[in-house]
């Protein structure tokens, strides 16, 4: 039987040449919800944008052993290097942006405290690892091979001093901002960061700090929209412009 319903992860290192091991959480779903067998084959991604077709050989109390059968074409990832900075969120809704942001093919997410943001998050391990779970999942659901990499939240003035100079161009959501997406952010390869601002919006000072970069404003139409909304909307816009979609 081969399983084409759902793809499974494997980090990079449990792959040899001929081997793939599972961990217990895949080779639960792999045994005990779809009822695989050994000799049955299904799809493994390393989250680096490769994918397998595996065989599977034994499931045992640490996980499951597959032999690696071949390497597959999988859903491409965009032309262009997405990171989504987004003002932190309730949990539900920041989740939800997440989610949605890697099925649409983001390379990378990062919550942002801003001025209108949430209070500071309790514990943001416990948060840092419910936003993985999401990422995985999403990723799988999706059929994708590229497991995005997930910022620690940090501060938005942290953010740009740190990494604001790592990316190709800068575009956040604002309602004043230019219609289209700049071609020179549409260039194959080009790493763009989109920045949203939580359910306040972007602060006049947070503005001010991204002109030191070139950001662009860009304008998602006259309707207001909840910030996880926002961040779809701006993503698949760029994607659009760079011939993704």
């Amino acid at each position: 039987m081969l399983i084409k319903t759902t793809y499974f992860y494997s980090p990079p290192e449990n792959f040899s040449r001929v081997k793939v091991f599972l961990d217990v959480e895949e080779s639960h779903h792999l045994a005990d919800v779809l009822r695989a067998i050994s000799g049955d084959e299904f799809f493994v991604a390393n989250g680096i944008g490769q994918l397998f077709r595996c065989k599977l050989e034994k499931i045992h109390s640490k996980g499951a052993v597959a032999e690696i059968i071949e390497e597959v074409e999988s859903v491409n990832q965009p032309s262009i290097d997405l990171t989504l900075a987004i003002g932190i969120l309730q949990s539900k809704n920041i989740e939800t942006a997440l989610d949605w942001s890697v099925q649409i093919g983001i390379s990378a997410f990062a919550p942002i405290y801003m001025k209108y943001s949430q209070k500071k998050l309790g514990n943001e391990t416990k948060f840092i690892d419910r936003l993985e779970k999401i990422s995985l999942r999403a990723m799988k659901q999706s059929k994708r091979a590229f497991l995005p990499m997930i910022y620690n939240p940090i501060d938005f003035g942290d953010f740009l001093k740190n990494f604001g100079k790592n990316f190709d161009g800068i575009i956040y959501a604002d309602p004043d901002g230019v219609p289209s997406v700049p071609k020179r952010m549409t260039i194959d390869g080009a790493r763009i960061c989109i920045i949203v601002g939580p359910e306040g919006g972007l602060s006049n000072i947070e503005k001010g700090e991204l002109s030191e970069f070139d950001a662009v404003p860009l304008s998602l139409g006259n309707a207001r929209l909840r910030a996880e909304t926002a961040a779809v909307v701006a993503i698949t816009k760029i994607l659009v412009a760079a011939g993704n979609i």
